[in-house]
């Protein structure tokens, strides 16, 4: 029973969230959308209509504002239950040679950073109430690498690991943490 629950998708941009926060909501989820473009969020409410179904206009690479819109979630719902991490980028298809510095960093910075700045923001709230699911989505990409894809295959590789990590930490205390890949 999910009720009173507060789930929280960080960006909304493809079939995959639709459906899992359908059935989230069928099963009597609050879903917070979390996106830096309000009408990509707002899109994705008019799509699945629910009054269960809100948003946030969040910066994930900004762990301030990350720890704020939790406190906020916990202050409205009670407790935060899951967390999806699934904001990404592709970045540059190219060489590591070729590849751009700043490119680089805004693909760790989203792919990677932003994954860190969210689970270290959410885990005390989980914590506080022995329980929380955190998912964080990866890719084959960070298992395998990809050619031409370095920063993304790299990202997703910290993604990855740090998910384990995590996953370790936590396990006493009723908080699984999985990865997706």
């Amino acid at each position: 029973d999910l009720l009173a629950s507060a789930f929280i998708l960080k960006e909304f941009l493809l079939s995959m969230p639709i459906c899992s926060t359908e059935r989230f909501l069928e099963a009597g989820a609050k879903v917070i959308i979390w996106d830096i473009d309000e009408s990509a969020a707002k899109g994705a409410i008019d799509k699945v209509k629910s009054d269960n179904l809100s948003h946030q206009i969040v910066d994930v690479t900004n762990f301030e504002m990350v720890n704020k819109n939790l406190e906020e979630i916990e202050k409205k719902y009670g407790k935060i239950d899951i967390f999806v991490n699934n904001a990404g980028i592709a970045g540059k298809n190219t060489t590591v040679a070729e590849y751009p510095l700043d490119e680089w960093k805004k693909v760790m910075n989203l792919n990677l950073n932003s994954v860190f700045y969210c689970c270290k923001a959410v885990v005390p709230f989980m914590l506080k109430n022995n329980y929380g699911r955190i998912v964080n989505i990866a890719s084959i990409a960070g298992k395998e690498g990809n050619p031409n894809a370095s920063a993304y295959s790299t990202s997703k590789a910290g993604v990855i690991g740090l998910t384990k990590s995590l996953g370790k930490e936590l396990a006493q205390n009723n908080i699984a943490v999985n990865c997706v890949t």
